[in-house]
């Protein structure tokens, strides 16, 4: 079987490291199970700018490249294609049209990473129009694609029949932390491509409340990323005098992140995602705590913790607009007060290959595009 993933490519940069390491292992498992495939990129056609960000609004502007223009070839014969949503706008919605009439017979599936995905577009005014168009165009795309491939618990979306999975990666591409030598702190990672529903803002109130009533433990936080609220959280930082608490370290990778990790002792997840209306999530930052060996924490639940019997994840008060240092104490102390980190990443570990590898989670894909369901 021949295909291609479709995919934007602002998503394949520094900033979304993580999204671009999950395109990677699922095109990578699609070739190892038989289904090859290769990779085109939807390169948006604008640079991103103001003038962009105000075009990229209006109804009828194209805001990306047809890469039916680009890679005609590559579109001839394909038993399948996939596209990871952005988005939409009628260029995109387009070029879905064309694949279906180019390949009447092909397998079209449509990966929605985050749903629901309302309140992302319309926390601030100026987003409005995008939903808008999401929802103008997302009734007519049932007329192409075949499946929906949703990350959550869903069987429908829009009319379209849809397949659930969960987020994997690839745990063999992960190394388990190596501890690093105690200096008495509790360190605790926090990596994204930093927005408003991770919520960190509270963790950092937290912090401050803590040590202004006398706390005594020393809590690290270690911001890594980048995103367009870094600048608030950095003046926050700031104006609170948390600067030896709060580490922002920036985009890392390779070594350096792995430096990062191996001093750490909590991951944290994101504590606002109730905000956008999802309760149960799949955040790629908890399969990278997973395969690390990380005990988690957050708001809502990571979805492959439900009904199962797991003591390595805190979650938190949804309600809660200040964190709680005491219960992020208790919770650390209740971990590593009767084991050694080895201990525990080794527990984690063997969890996170059970749950969240890249060839038990795109299970569903790989037997609907080969025609075993």
């Amino acid at each position: 079987m021949k295909g291609v993933y479709v995919y934007n490519s602002l998503e394949c940069d520094c900033i979304h490291a993580g999204i671009e390491k999950k395109i990677c292992d699922q095109i990578t498992l699609f070739n190892r199970m038989g289904l090859v495939c290769r990779r085109i990129p939807n390169r948006d056609c604008k640079p991103f700018t103001l003038l962009w960000r105000v075009l990229m609004r209006l109804p009828l502007c194209p805001v990306c490249n047809d890469v039916m223009n680009t890679y005609l070839s590559d579109f001839d014969g394909l038993d399948f294609v996939y596209i990871r949503r952005r988005f939409i706008s009628l260029q995109r919605f387009l070029t879905i049209r064309k694949i279906r009439k180019r390949n009447p017979n092909t397998k079209i599936l449509y990966e929605i990473p985050t749903y629901p995905f309302k309140k992302e577009l319309t926390q601030r005014w100026v987003n409005y129009p995008l939903w808008w168009k999401e929802c103008v165009y997302k009734k007519l795309l049932k007329r192409y694609i075949d499946r929906v491939v949703v990350v959550g618990n869903y069987e429908n979306i829009d009319g379209i029949k849809a397949i659930p999975i969960v987020n994997g990666i690839d745990i063999n591409g992960m190394t388990p932390i190596h501890p690093a030598p105690e200096d008495g702190s509790i360190h605790i990672m926090a990596i994204a491509n930093i927005e408003w529903w991770h919520g960190y803002d509270r963790f950092i109130k937290g912090l401050s409340q803590y040590y202004q009533s006398g706390g005594q433990r020393m809590i690290v936080l270690h911001l890594v990323g980048t995103g367009p609220t870094v600048p608030l959280l950095a003046n926050q930082i700031n104006k609170l005098g948390l600067n030896n608490y709060v580490i922002m370290h920036g985009y890392k990778s390779g070594d350096e992140l792995d430096e990062i990790y191996n001093c750490c002792h909590l991951g944290l997840i994101s504590l606002a995602t109730q905000d956008k209306d999802v309760y149960v999530h799949s955040t790629l930052k908890s399969r990278d705590y997973l395969a690390k060996g990380l005990p988690t924490m957050s708001t809502g639940m990571t979805d492959v913790f439900i009904g199962v019997d797991y003591k390595y994840n805190l979650e938190l008060p949804m309600d809660a607009e200040i964190v709680d240092m005491n219960l992020v104490i208790d919770f650390y102390d209740s971990i590593y007060g009767s084991m050694t980190r080895e201990e525990v990443i080794a527990e984690i570990r063997a969890f996170a290959e059970r749950t969240v590898d890249i060839n038990i989670t795109m299970a569903p894909v790989v037997r609907y595009l080969k025609g075993e369901v």
